[in-house]
């Protein structure tokens, strides 16, 4: 399996981490991509501030997942949602994992609006963690 986890540092993108690490077998892959919005400063910048501090953070994390190969990428778009769906395309995933609420600062009634249009864009299976 090639699993996308959508991480954007949220307390959500962080159990859905910890939830997709848990289904991972040794011979899977984890790609861990996260969106930086070109100008101007967006909400969901408010943890991820820069590209620099976004490679940072995805480096950390990928030596403290375990032993399967771990891609760590960062993407820069206004088009968060379109941006992901088309890296999963470019490299043939089966699953994009997300938290169900991102750092938007918008609640939605069920789910984030980024995890939604995910959900409604995607070509492959999508699961929303909460």
């Amino acid at each position: 399996m090639k699993a996308v986890l959508a991480y954007d540092g949220s307390e959500h993108s962080k159990k859905a981490l910890a939830t997709l690490l848990t289904m991972l077998k040794k011979t899977d892959e984890l790609h861990i991509v996260t969106v930086i919005k070109e100008a101007p400063r967006s909400p969901e910048q408010v943890i991820i501030e820069s590209e620099e501090k976004a490679k940072q953070i995805l480096e950390s994390i990928k030596e403290n997942v375990g032993d399967f190969p771990v891609f760590t990428k960062v993407l820069e778009s206004n088009d968060v949602v379109g941006s992901i769906v088309e890296y999963c395309k470019q490299i043939n995933c089966n699953l994009i994992v997300t938290g169900s609420r991102g750092l938007s600062g918008i609640k939605k009634a069920i789910l984030g609006s980024v995890s939604s249009e995910i959900v409604s864009k995607s070509d492959v299976s999508v699961l929303v963690v909460k």
